[in-house]
C-alpha cells in the first residue's frame, strides 16, 4: 500500500493527537476528521466514514481503532500499529503519572479548578463534533430519522448502544433492499471468500493469538493470581463489551467493584474524572484500574508499590487493547472490499447516523449533569460553567481555535475561577 504521506509525517501527527485528544471518542473522532480529511486531505470523506463505519460495530474503544485503521489505509499494517500505538501511548503514561498523585495528593483545589475548567472544553468539543459531522452524515431526511430514532432510544428509552447500532443497520439494509426492488441496481460483487484475503486475515489471527498467549503463558508462570485474574478479566471484557468506552464502563464498573473488590466506588468514580480530563481514548481508565489495584497489592513480593502499579497498569493496557488491533488487522481488507457495494454501504451509512444521535445524546448528558448539581437536595444550575460551554462553542465555531489552544485556556480559567471565586 503506497502513500505520498511520509512515515515521518504520520508519526509526528499520532503521537501529537495522542497528546491533543481530550473529550473522549466524540471529539476525538471530529479531530480526526478535521486533520486528515479537510485539512491535510490524506483520505476522503468516503473512506473515513467507511473505516468509522467499521468500528462502531466492533467491541473495544472506537477512536482508537479508527485510528488503527486509517493508519493502515495511509503506510499498511506498521502505519496501523503505529497510529493505534501512539494514540494511547502519551494518555497510559499521563493517566500514571495522574494516579500516582492521585493516590499521594488527592486533595488540590488547582486542580480541581483546571477540571472544571477542562470539563466546559470537552462538553463544547462533543456538540462540536455532532454539529460537524452531522453536515457531512445527515443529508437525507431518512439518515436524520435515524439520528433522532438514536437520540430517543438511549436517551429516553435506556436502550443498550450495540442494540441501536445493529437496529440501525438492519433498518438500513431494509431500505435498501425495498428501493432495489423497485429499481434494479448493478452492485459490485464482493468476494469475502478471496483465498488470498482469507488466507491473510487467518495468518493475522495466529500472530495476535500467539502473541496473547506468549505473554499470559508469561504471566501464568509467574503463579501470581492477581496478574492472572487482570489479564483474563481485561481480556474478556475487550471482547465483549461492543458500543466502545462508554459499554465498557459500566462492566468495568460492576466487576471490579462488586466481584473483584479491587476498587471502591469513590475511587471508580476518581478514575472516570482522570479519565475524562486526560487525552487518549476514555477506556485508558483501565491503566488507572491497574495502577490502582498494583499499588495496594504486593505483586511478586517486589515490594514497591510504584513498580507493582507500573506493572499492573501495563497488564491491563495491553489486554484491553491487543483484540482492538487483531479486530483491524483482520477485518479492514475484508471490509475495504465492501466500499462500493450499496447493500453494505447503505446500511453502514445509517449506522453513521445513529451515532450523530449518541453523539448528540453524550454531549447532552454531561452537560446536564455537570450544569444541574445536587447540593444538599437541592439542584444547583452552574451558570458559570454554562456560560464557559457556550464562549468555547463560539471558539471553535466562529474563531476556529484548535481544540489545544482551547483546552489550556479553559483550564487555567478554571483554575483561576476556582483560586479567586
Amino acid at each position: 500500500m503506497k502513500s505520498k504521506i511520509s512515515r515521518k509525517q504520520a508519526i509526528l501527527y499520532w503521537l501529537k493527537l495522542g497528546f491533543i485528544s481530550f473529550g473522549g471518542p466524540a471529539s476525538q473522532i471530529s479531530m480526526m476528521y478535521e486533520d486528515i480529511v479537510e485539512k491535510k486531505k490524506w483520505i476522503d470523506d468516503k473512506s473515513f466514514f467507511h473505516a468509522l463505519n467499521f468500528t462502531m460495530v466492533l467491541p473495544g474503544p472506537e477512536a482508537q481503532q479508527l485510528a488503527t485503521y486509517l493508519g493502515w489505509l495511509i503506510h499498511g499494517r506498521l502505519g496501523g500499529l503505529i497510529a493505534g500505538t501512539l494514540f494511547i501511548l502519551p494518555s497510559f503514561f499521563i493517566l500514571s503519572l495522574l494516579t500516582y498523585l492521585y493516590i499521594n495528593y488527592s486533595d488540590n483545589i488547582w486542580g480541581e479548578g483546571i477540571l472544571y475548567g477542562i470539563k466546559a472544553a470537552v462538553i463544547a468539543i462533543i456538540f462540536y463534533a455532532s454539529i460537524k459531522i452531522a453536515k457531512k452524515v445527515l443529508i437525507k431526511y431518512y439518515y436524520w430519522i435515524t439520528a433522532i430514532f438514536a437520540f430517543l432510544a438511549i436517551n429516553i428509552f435506556n436502550v443498550n448502544l450495540p442494540i441501536i447500532i445493529i437496529t440501525a443497520g438492519i433498518f438500513g439494509l431494509i431500505f435498501h433492499l425495498s428501493k432495489k426492488s423497485n429499481k434494479e441496481i448493478k452492485e459490485k460483487k464482493i468476494n469475502f471468500f478471496d483465498n488470498k484475503i482469507l488466507l491473510r486475515s487467518l495468518k493475522t489471527f495466529l500472530k495476535f493469538l500467539i502473541i496473547w498467549l506468549a505473554v499470559f503463558s508469561i504471566i501464568f508462570y509467574t503463579n501470581e493470581d492477581i496478574l492472572i485474574d487482570l489479564s483474563i478479566f481485561f481480556s474478556k471484557a475487550a471482547l465483549v463489551t461492543f458500543g466502545g468506552a462508554y459499554a465498557l464502563l459500566p462492566y468495568v464498573f460492576q466487576n471490579i467493584i462488586e466481584s473483584q473488590g479491587w476498587l471502591t466506588s469513590q475511587q471508580m468514580i476518581d478514575g472516570l474524572a482522570l479519565g475524562e480530563s486526560t487525552p487518549g481514548p476514555l477506556i485508558m481508565i483501565v491503566t488507572y484500574v491497574g495502577f490502582i489495584v498494583g499499588w495496594y497489592n504486593d505483586i511478586l513480593n517486589i515490594s514497591s508499590p510504584l513498580i507493582s502499579a507500573i506493572l499492573c497498569g501495563s497488564i491491563a493496557t495491553f489486554f484491553t487493547f491487543i483484540p482492538s488491533f487483531a479486530f483491524i488487522f483482520i477485518g479492514a481488507p475484508l471490509i475495504e472490499l465492501s466500499k462500493d457495494n450499496k447493500s453494505l454501504e447503505i446500511p453502514l451509512n445509517f449506522i453513521t447516523s445513529a451515532v450523530v444521535g449518541l453523539i448528540a445524546n453524550l454531549g447532552y448528558i454531561l452537560a446536564y449533569n455537570s450544569l444541574w448539581i445536587d447540593n444538599n437536595g437541592s439542584n444547583y444550575f452552574d451558570k458559570h460553567l454554562l456560560i464557559l460551554i457556550v464562549l468555547s462553542l463560539l471558539a471553535l465555531t466562529k474563531a476556529k481555535v484548535g481544540i489545544l489552544p482551547l483546552i489550556i485556556t479553559l483550564g487555567l480559567t478554571g483554575m483561576m475561577m476556582k483560586l479567586y471565586f
